[in-house]
């Protein structure tokens, strides 16, 4: 009896321990396509794309034509971007969160202060593809 209550005992952890990887696997396949976009987001920027910039925000964004606006200005600085933390947080059935800080530097001999930007990231889904919806700055360091 004692054996056979065992098995069941190993058995159950390993189902309930085969489901929490399936999910975790979920959420780590989901943190690495968010960790891609945001990296793929950097570099349009970083090559003054517009329209590839624009591809990586969800249309509905709040923020989306206030963005729009401000890119050019934003590419006048001549800055790039580095994603340099990136931890998922998790999401629902509509959005993602990620914490994000990134890096913005500028050309030398530029007066742009260099600054590191602690945010919360939200992501959305637009036909099928993750995007950005929104962020929440957390703080900026100047460095």
């Amino acid at each position: 009896m004692r054996i056979t209550g065992c098995a069941a005992f190993l058995v159950t952890v390993i189902l309930v321990g085969a489901g929490t990887t399936a999910a975790d696997d979920k959420d780590t396949a989901l943190a690495a396509t968010l960790r891609k976009l945001i990296e793929e987001s950097y570099a349009a920027h970083d090559r003054k794309d517009v329209d590839q910039a624009m591809g990586h925000i969800d249309s509905r964004s709040p923020a989306y034509e206030k963005t729009r606006k401000a890119l050019p200005s934003q590419f006048e600085l001549g800055t790039a971007t580095k994603l340099v933390y990136f931890r998922y947080i998790g999401h629902d059935d509509e959005f993602a969160v990620a914490r994000v800080k990134f890096k913005t530097t500028g050309k030398p001999g530029t007066s742009f202060v260099e600054n590191t930007v602690d945010t919360m990231t939200v992501f959305h889904q637009e036909n099928g593809q993750w995007k950005f919806w929104d962020q929440l700055i957390l703080g900026v360091e100047t460095l």
